[in-house]
C-alpha cells in the first residue's frame, strides 16, 4: 500500500502496544516516530527501480525489505540512528521492538495486495498474496488516520486496539465482498475453473473479473451495488457486465508468430516472470521497426494507462532489444539494460 497509510497503521499499532498513561509525555511522540519511520522503510526498495525498471518488479520489490526472515537485521539497522537521544538509548530494546512492529506491520498490510510478497526471501521465492485490497485504499487510509486521531485524544490502548478492531471487520468484509463477487460471476458462466477476482480503487463493490483460459481472456469490470452501470460507466450490476476479450496472442492470427517470437526472446525472461496475467497490449510497426508490448491484466483499469508496459523492438535486419513504456505517456519508451534477463 502507499506510504502515508504504512506510517498510519504503524503509529496505531504503536498506540495499541503502549500504555500512554504510564509513558512521559515527550515519549509517546518518540515511540510514534520510531515505529512511523520503520513502517516506511520496506518501500525503500523503489529506489531499484531507476537501475532497472523490470528486475525491479521482477526480482527486487517486496523481497529482502518485505522478508520476515530479515526483519530482525532491519530493526537492528534502523534502531541504530534513534541512539543519539537520551532516552533511546535508555530504552534500546523498547525501540527496537518499535522498529520490528513498524516493519511487520508494512509487511501485514501489503500481503492484502496482489502483487504479492516474498515473506521468507531468501530462503523461498513463493509470493504470498491475499489479494482482497488495493494498492491505494483510501477507506484504509482514512479509517487509520480516524482510529489515530481518536487515540491521541483519548489516552490508552483501548481506543487504538478497538480501532484496530474495526480496521479488521472491514478487511474481513472485503474478504466476503470477494467471495460473494466470485459466487454470483461464477453462477453466469458455463466455465469458471480459473476465475479471479481483483480489488479495484475506491469502493469494496468493484471488481475486476478474469476469466482465464490458457492465454486467453475474458475480462469485465463487475459492480456489487449496481443493476446497470455503476457511478463509474465501466463497472456494471452482474447481470450486465460487459466483457472484452484478451490474448496473450492478439486477435490477428497472422501476426501470431511474431507476437510469439517476441515474447519468447531471453531477454523478456524477467516480464515472464513477473506477469500473471499477461496480454499483447499492442502491436507498431513503423518504417523499418516493430514493436510488440505486452502488459499484465491485475495492473489495467479501464480509465487508466497500464502501468506495467514491456516489450521487444527491432529494426529491421536487427536484433530484438528490450524496453518499457513509460508510465502515463502513450509512446514515450526507455530503452532497458541486458541484465534485466539475468
Amino acid at each position: 500500500m502507499d506510504t502515508v497509510t504504512h506510517v498510519l497503521f504503524g503509529a496505531v499499532c504503536t498506540l495499541a502496544v503502549t500504555r500512554i498513561e504510564s509513558a512521559p509525555d515527550k515519549e509517546l511522540p518518540m515511540r510514534l516516530a520510531v515505529a512511523g519511520t520503520a513502517a516506511a522503510f520496506p518501500d525503500i526498495d523503489y529506489l531499484s527501480f531507476w537501475i532497472d525498471p523490470l528486475l525491479f518488479l521482477a526480482d527486487w520489490h517486496r523481497t529482502a525489505t518485505h522478508s520476515l526472515l530479515f526483519m530482525p537485521v532491519w530493526a537492528g539497522l534502523l534502531a541504530s540512528p534513534w541512539m543519539f537521544s537520551h532516552w533511546a538509548r535508555n530504552q534500546w530494546f523498547t525501540v527496537y521492538a518499535l522498529c520490528g512492529l513498524g516493519i511487520t506491520s508494512h509487511i501485514l498490510l501489503d500481503l492484502l495486495t496482489v502483487f504479492g510478497i516474498r515473506i521468507f526471501y531468501p530462503l523461498s521465492s513463493s509470493l504470498y498474496a491475499i489479494g482482497t485490497s488495493f494498492v491505494i485504499d483510501g477507506i484504509v487510509t482514512i479509517l487509520l488516520a480516524a482510529i489515530l486521531l481518536y487515540s491521541l485524544r483519548h489516552p490508552g490502548r483501548r481506543a487504538a486496539m478497538s480501532g484496530l478492531l474495526l480496521l479488521s471487520l472491514y478487511l474481513g468484509a472485503q474478504w466476503g465482498l470477494r467471495n460473494h463477487a466470485h459466487r454470483i460471476v461464477a453462477a453466469q458462466l458455463s466455465e469458471a475453473s480459473d476465475l479471479h477476482l481483483l480489488p479495484q480503487p475506491f469502493s469494496p463493490f468493484y471488481w475486476q473479473v478474469i476469466n482465464r483460459d490458457g492465454d486467453e481472456y475474458r475480462v469485465a469490470y463487475l459492480s456489487l451495488l449496481a443493476k446497470d452501470k455503476a457511478v463509474i460507466d465501466d463497472y456494471r450490476g452482474s447481470a450486465a457486465l460487459e466483457w472484452r476479450q484478451e490474448s496473450l496472442q492478439g486477435n490477428d492470427n497472422h501476426l501470431a508468430p511474431l507476437i510469439d517470437e517476441a515474447w519468447s526472446q531471453p531477454l523478456f525472461l524477467k516480464f515472464r516472470e513477473f506477469a500473471r496475467f499477461p496480454a499483447l497490449y499492442r502491436l507498431d510497426e513503423s518504417t523499418g521497426e516493430t514493436c510488440v508490448w505486452f502488459t499484465d491484466l491485475r495492473y489495467t483499469l479501464p480509465y487508466l494507462t497500464p502501468s506495467f508496459r514491456y516489450g521487444m523492438c527491432r529494426h529491421q535486419g536487427k536484433t530484438w532489444g528490450l524496453y518499457r513504456l513509460k508510465r502515463f505517456t502513450h509512446n514515450e519508451r526507455q530503452a532497458l539494460p541486458t541484465t534485466s534477463q539475468r
